[in-house]
């Protein structure tokens, strides 16, 4: 597809506003994964055990969540841009003062640098969206409302979302299944894996579109074997407890209710097998994007989600908003209820602070948190959205199994 002039300058646009944000909002987790992150260039290729080893003389005591091949993609990002950033980068990161950001004249330069990764990849997933329109109006509207939705923005800039890389591979994988590429869509998505676990919900419905038992075999066994050789070098009991089994690798597991003599029913996981079963008893009309998207509203639906996991949905969001204008409005309110619930959890970090760079009389600000506090119960008010944000959930996953099944996205 050619860019005419106007689609060209649209991405400018985009990209003009991106970096204003990435420059304006500080969100902290950018300055302990850049700190984690920063021991690659003085030769830590095990940072795992480097953090466990080191916790008690390190400013910034956070363990380091993510898999190997972050370390080393974010790692390496940073050891080619180290002269960009100067030599104030370093006693900036080594600085566990909260005050260090504020009237510090070189964050803004250590924010859009840090984040330019992060704006390469959003901007080519807006281009990688184009590619599952034949019409080419839809194309472009998908293309527009990728790159000027509020919604995408703020997850990436506002809170420095490295989850972007195992999301663009995924969208990478979806293409490559359109094209009737399977094998190598498995294998694009063992490497997304290897970024973030969740691509691993889509594995069982790979298998399913399989054709023979070869193929299955091969969907399967790709991925799980690239995740396990880019992890089984740094296996170790601290790996495992700060990456493998973390709160955030685990919340799928629950909510969960009794069903006596201490075992219980985790309502996630049911969920899926009953999405995978009908998958398996519907293969030759599966559409494997319709059923990983509601793989993903039911993840989201039943899991104290975590506001960075709300960028795995959102290419897959943007094509049906596009493809299936009818679902639009669900849409559009679940997008709002999703972002909103993380925003009125009791951490700051999540609004105040994301301004506190200008000055720390941010500090004196009650958090949304608080102000709910003072005329109900703000977990209360989540359970509400949650509870509305599920609801939908369902009405988006009827009509999206009943409209066009058998359309290739």
């Amino acid at each position: 597809m050619r860019f005419s002039y106007a689609m060209k300058k649209l991405v400018i646009i985009a990209i003009a506003l991106r970096l204003l944000v990435s420059a304006l909002l500080f969100h902290p987790d950018i300055k302990t994964i850049a700190f984690q992150t920063s021991f690659l260039r003085q030769g830590v290729y095990d940072i795992y055990n480097y953090l466990s080893i080191n916790k008690v003389i390190l400013p910034l005591k956070e363990e380091f969540v993510y898999f190997p091949l972050t370390y080393f993609t974010i790692g390496g990002y940073q050891a080619i841009v180290s002269p960009l950033l100067g030599d104030n980068f370093d006693k900036w990161l080594y600085n566990a003062d909260s005050n260090s950001m504020v009237n510090n004249s070189s964050i803004f330069k250590f924010l859009i640098i840090l984040k330019l990764p992060l704006l390469l990849l959003d901007i080519s997933i807006a281009y990688l969206i184009l590619k599952f329109f034949k019409d080419k109006n839809l194309g472009k509207k998908a293309f527009e409302l990728w790159l000027f939705n509020p919604f995408t923005i703020v997850l990436i800039y506002a809170f420095s979302n490295i989850d972007l890389y195992a999301a663009m591979l995924t969208v990478i994988t979806f293409l490559l299944l359109k094209q009737q590429k399977l094998i190598k869509a498995s294998l694009v998505l063992g490497i997304a894996v290897a970024f973030k676990l969740y691509p691993l919900l889509f594995v069982p419905f790979l298998f399913v579109k399989a054709k023979n038992i070869k193929e299955k075999i091969l969907t399967v066994l790709i991925p799980v074997i690239v995740f396990i050789a880019t992890i089984i070098p740094f296996w170790s009991k601290a790996f495992v407890n700060s990456a493998l089994v973390s709160g955030l690798s685990t919340r799928i597991f629950s909510p969960n209710f009794e069903i006596g003599f201490g075992e219980s029913m985790i309502i996630g996981l049911f969920l899926l097998s009953v999405l995978f079963s009908y998958a398996w008893i519907n293969a030759k009309q599966i559409n494997i994007f319709n059923y990983c998207v509601v793989a993903l509203l039911v993840l989201f639906s039943f899991s104290h989600f975590h506001i960075s996991w709300l960028l795995w949905a959102a290419p897959f969001l943007v094509i049906l908003v596009i493809k299936k204008p009818n679902l639009a409005l669900p849409i559009l309110l679940w997008s709002t209820l999703a972002i909103s619930i993380p925003f009125l959890y009791n951490d700051r970090s999540m609004t105040i602070s994301l301004f506190r760079i200008y000055t720390n009389w941010f500090d004196l600000l009650p958090i949304p948190f608080t102000v709910v506090q003072k005329f109900y119960d703000p977990y209360g008010l989540q359970s509400v959205f949650h509870s509305l944000l599920a609801g939908i959930s369902v009405v988006l996953s009827y009509n999206i199994f009943k409209s066009n099944e058998n359309a290739q996205i």
